[in-house]
Order: structure tokens, then C-alpha cells, then sequence
């Protein structure tokens, strides 16, 4: 099982740790926090200590020990901005269908041209895979 690797990195204040995610730490992170917000531990989108401890512990739980308050912090900022590109980038464009099977948005492609003509940082989203895109949209 992959627990994440952590990578130190140099600052001139203090060495950082930096933790490598992978989609199956992704996944029981977003669930943990799906558990949470519907207990009522986020409020106005922002998380209660209280949810901050519960989802710690619910990533121990499942195996993932060394998984911080602050590597959720930072992985939750690093998810919410994937959501935002891919949200605003495809919220109201028509002529896209998600996939859940390749977790793509599908389009005929001369749809993703004009797309892609108009935004280019917008042609990695017609190969790569948007994983967990309905748990980041629950959230």
C-alpha cells in the first residue's frame, strides 16, 4: 500500500515536508471530508477543528499514519484549485459530456478545438483523466 512519500524541501525559515498524494489518498481524503461536512463540521467552507481531527483520523484509520492537519490543509487548496480550472473552464460551455467510465469530458472534436483555440491550458482535459470529480463536485 502507498502511504505517500515525503519529500523535504529547504526554506530559509525551516525544512517543509511535502507530501506525494496518490488518487487512492485522494479518494479517502474526499470522503472523509464528504462524512464531515454532512455531520456538520464545515460551515460557510471552512472546516470546524473539530472536522480537521475527525478527518486526521479517519485517514490513520485507513492506513494513512503520517498524514497531518497540515497536509490536508495543503492537499484540500491543491484540490479546490483543480476543481476551480476544471468548474469554470467547463460550467456552461455546451456541446461537453462528462464520462464516468474515462472521467473525460467528451466532445466532438471540433467542439474541443475552438475550446482549446480560445484556452489552450484547457487541452490537458481532453486526455487526462479528472479523477474524483464527482466527490470534489459533492464538496
Amino acid at each position: 500500500m502507498d502511504h505517500g512519500k515525503g519529500i523535504a524541501s529547504e526554506s530559509s525559515a525551516a525544512v517543509r515536508e511535502h507530501k506525494k498524494w496518490t488518487t487512492d489518498m485522494d479518494f479517502r481524503l474526499l470522503n472523509a471530508m464528504i462524512d464531515e461536512a454532512s455531520m456538520g463540521n464545515r460551515i460557510d467552507g471552512s472546516w470546524t477543528t473539530q472536522g480537521y481531527t475527525n478527518i486526521v483520523k479517519s485517514l490513520h484509520q485507513s492506513g494513512l499514519v503520517g498524514i497531518t492537519k497540515n497536509n490536508v490543509k495543503n492537499r484540500q487548496k491543491s484540490l479546490k484549485d483543480k476543481w476551480r480550472e476544471i468548474h469554470d473552464l467547463f460550467s456552461g460551455l455546451s456541446g461537453f459530456a462528462w464520462n464516468p467510465t474515462t472521467k473525460i469530458f467528451e466532445a466532438e472534436d471540433e467542439v474541443w478545438d475552438m475550446l482549446i483555440k480560445a484556452k489552450p491550458s484547457a487541452a490537458k482535459w481532453r486526455v487526462n483523466p479528472i479523477r474524483h470529480y464527482k466527490l470534489m463536485e459533492d464538496l
